[in-house]
């Protein structure tokens, strides 16, 4: 008879338009996933060791720099003038355990003619120093700022080369007992120059601290 098939053929007719509704989006929502997929992909294991490794040698650069800083390399400050930063802890008999100094030294050169560039006057800047045992400070008279008459040169470095020392002082460790003086002692800081002007300083890290 008709009216069944006619009644059949109208509930199938919703179905069959939601199918067809939804098996396009469905290929759509894919084709957008695997795009996006392809513009950004997942990082993978080598991916994460090289963005480390990228980081490892940030922090490496960055703690080198650091390091040149703290070791005392000399600054250019302006026309044949350098600074050597002075940072060091040492421990002394006479001040009953560590010394804590900091400051500048600024050095100025001038040019000799048919000499050249030589090492011309100091200046003891910004300077702390404390005595750990008792927190004794420290103070550097400017008058016993000196270069040295005379300065091993290294043969295989060769350049010219300056040495200088001052006197630090403080109170002795309690009543009573002798004032603290120690010599400090920066030797064979060399230097290079150009037409008159230094170019290169390359500064003595090494400090000789001695009690008077």
């Amino acid at each position: 008879m008709t009216t069944p098939r006619l009644i059949k053929s109208i509930g199938r007719s919703p179905l069959r338009l939601a199918l067809l509704l939804i098996i396009p989006l469905l290929f759509a929502c894919f084709a957008i996933a695997q795009s996006a997929h392809a513009f950004s992909p997942e990082p993978n294991e080598c991916d994460l060791i090289g963005n480390m490794a990228e980081e490892d040698d940030a922090v490496a650069k960055l703690g080198t720099a650091r390091g040149k800083a703290a070791a005392g390399q000399s600054i250019p400050k302006e026309h044949n003038k350098w600074v050597i930063p002075i940072d060091f802890t040492k421990q002394l008999q006479c001040a009953s355990g560590s010394v804590i100094v900091h400051a500048n030294l600024v050095v100025t050169f001038k040019n000799v003619p048919d000499v050249g560039v030589v090492r011309h006057e100091l200046k003891l800047e910004g300077f702390r120093g404390t005595a750990t045992n008792g927190s004794r400070k420290l103070e550097a008279n400017a008058k016993d700022l000196k270069f040295l008459p005379y300065v091993k040169v290294d043969s295989k470095n060769g350049g010219p080369a300056f040495g200088f020392m001052f006197i630090v002082t403080g109170p002795g460790f309690q009543q009573g007992v002798t004032p603290l003086s120690f010599n400090v002692i920066y030797n064979a800081n060399r230097y290079k120059f150009r037409d008159g002007k230094v170019t290169h300083l390359n500064a003595d890290n090494t400090p000789v601290v001695r009690c008077r």
